[in-house]
């Protein structure tokens, strides 16, 4: 059997992140602030953002973040250029730099392994990809926090271990519907139905966070309603598959994510909700589950109609 696909998941609690400081540098403003929102849904306590690297190096000085958020792509000194100068200053002292070792995030589109390694030289810890989902994100913090790297000074490179390998977060879904390499061992499959309500909890959150759906938020829905599917088929749990595709239909149905009316998708998170806080096998429940978010379904396409 293939090797299973790493699965974005976290246990850290908001509890557990409202002493953290993140700043985020991205000089695409939606995407900052859904990164921003996001932070702050799952309890980071401070987030401060910046437009371009050097406004992110004077707020590492004046600030001194504990990680950081950078995207590759941005005006007057990208995410790679800023990178090296917080490394550099572990040789060389640089005023901005007040922590040379800080854990830096790198959110980019790229996926190629000749992209990754050449962020990987700059001294970049994690990677999330875009678009990404709420638990993406939050468990790339976690790696950082519970799974700190050694910090390498050398004459060819300065920054985390390379010798472990770089996380890449999974954020879209594959290319066939035959690809998920099925979970058979329980405690995987555990984890799996795990990091399905983990992930529809940090959403849960950033809507919250938001004061409601907006365009992001229902975008952000639809791939996390694909990441559902692919994981319910992974662990051969066909109730919440199905919940997850009925989600999916109607979206297509209504013309997008942008057009589906959230009570809707209430009704689906709910659905999900319920099937995985019942034992597994549960054919009454996960019957009537199904029944109720039919008859939603059918009725809010008949009003849309």
């Amino acid at each position: 059997m293939a090797p299973s696909r790493t699965l974005p998941s976290t246990s850290l609690r908001p509890a557990d992140l409202g002493g953290l400081k993140v700043l985020v540098a991205d000089d695409h403003a939606v995407t900052a602030r859904l990164i921003f929102d996001v932070l702050r849904a799952a309890g980071v306590g401070q987030v401060e953002r910046a437009g371009d690297g050097l406004r992110a190096r004077e707020l590492l000085k004046a600030w001194d973040p504990h990680i950081l958020f950078t995207d590759w792509k941005m005006p007057l000194m990208d995410g790679l250029e800023l990178t090296r100068s917080i490394r550099r200053a572990a040789v060389v002292r640089d005023r901005m730099v007040p922590n040379p070792r800080l854990p830096v995030i790198m959110l980019t589109a790229a996926r190629s392994q000749g992209e990754v390694e050449l962020a990987r030289r700059a001294g970049v810890n994690e990677f999330v990809i875009k678009p990404f989902t709420p638990a993406s994100v939050i468990s790339r913090i976690q790696l950082v926090l519970t799974r700190p790297r050694d910090f390498i000074v050398s004459d060819k490179y300065i920054g985390p271990d390379r010798r472990r390998r770089v996380e890449i977060s999974y954020s879209g879904p594959l290319r066939r519907a035959g690809d998920p390499a099925e979970v058979v061992d329980r405690g995987e499959r555990d984890a799996t139905r795990e990091t399905i309500g983990v992930e529809l909890e940090a959403l849960r959150r950033l809507i919250r966070t938001r004061g409601g759906m907006d365009r992001e938020t229902l975008q952000m829905t639809h791939r996390v309603m694909q990441h559902t599917r692919f994981r319910a088929r992974q662990v051969r749990d066909p109730m919440v598959e199905k919940v997850a595709q009925s989600m999916l239909d109607y979206a297509d149905a209504m013309g997008g994510a942008a057009a589906c009316d959230p009570a809707v998708l209430e009704v689906h998170f709910d659905a999900i909700g319920a099937l995985l806080g019942a034992p597994q096998g549960d054919a009454a429940l996960a019957a009537r589950v199904m029944r109720d978010l039919q008859r939603a379904v059918k009725k809010k396409l008949a009003s849309a109609a």
